[in-house]
């Protein structure tokens, strides 16, 4: 009884594993306005590795789901043990890997310079993003790695009791359960990034004013930019630039004093710079 226990033990961990890699994927989400996105020219010399990385951590998450799936069958236990290790030690490498001949074209550059201006490929722009991604590999290859030892150490799979058998059961019920509002959870902030990157990008897009009469149109978009922002940060940020804007050609025209006037140049400045800070995330289409 003791080694299938060892294996819905194994399963359940697996279960965490995918749970864990679905954060990281979610980064890409939609998908294929990712692979379209890194399909512009000026990522031609990184394409091939953009793919690769995606491309390991969407097997990774499938084969690790099957295998936490496979756990509770009577399939031979080396099975398991490899789909279980295989992909897990791969999705430790290949970031590394990937890295090396990016590396090359840049010798004046450290390999740690490299690998994490390489993430920023990936949309892992900020420095504690990066991070978190980083760990969350290293989590995910242990969390395979030890359900790659229980499978291996368990003997040969027998009956257990109707009890256990159940409350396993249960378990992994719950462990899907939270699989799926985590993937939820990561599904929807997906969405509200990729509705951010659309304002952000429409926002570095737009042509700056070049006569006075097209200053309020200018502050008009941006200001309709900030009302369909996703996050309320950005929204904030955006629509209080456009108003700060606002006041400031007011206070111009109305010929006021010049301490007036330096007073909202700098509350103009520090908006837009809370701006260019919310968007320096998307720095990848």
């Amino acid at each position: 009884m003791q080694n299938r226990l060892q294996h819905f033990r194994a399963g359940l961990l697996l279960v965490l594993s995918s749970a864990l890699s679905f954060w990281v994927i979610s980064y890409w989400l939609p998908l294929n306005e990712y692979l379209a996105a890194i399909a512009d020219p000026k990522y031609a010399d990184y394409l091939v590795t953009i793919r690769v990385f995606v491309a390991t951590y969407l097997i990774f998450f499938l084969i690790t789901l099957v295998t936490a799936g496979l756990a509770f069958t009577r399939i031979p236990r080396t099975i398991k043990f490899y789909l279980a290790l295989i992909p897990g030690s791969t999705l430790l490498v290949t970031p590394f890997l990937l890295a090396i001949p990016i590396n090359l074209r840049f010798p004046e550059r450290n390999y740690f310079e490299v690998f994490q201006a390489m993430y920023r490929l990936f949309r892992f722009t900020k420095l504690d993003i990066f991070i978190t991604a980083l760990v969350i590999t290293l989590l995910c290859f242990g969390l395979n790695l030890l359900a790659a030892l229980m499978f291996r150490r368990s003997g040969e799979i027998d009956k257990v009791n109707k009890k256990y058998q159940t409350r396993y059961m249960i378990y992994a019920g719950v462990a899907v359960l939270a699989l799926v509002l985590s993937g939820s959870v990561n599904y929807y902030t997906s969405f509200i990034r990729d509705v951010d990157r659309a304002s952000c990008k429409d926002y570095l897009a737009l042509p700056l004013p070049e006569l006075d009469e097209d200053v309020s149109t200018f502050l008009n978009n941006i200001q309709v930019y900030g009302e369909r922002a996703g996050s309320a940060k950005l929204q904030s940020a955006l629509v209080t630039f456009a108003m700060t804007s606002r006041q400031y050609y007011a206070v111009i025209n109305s010929e006021a004093d010049d301490a007036t006037v330096s007073q909202f140049e700098i509350a103009v400045a520090t908006a837009k710079q809370n701006v260019v800070e919310l968007c320096s995330e998307f720095g990848t289409d």
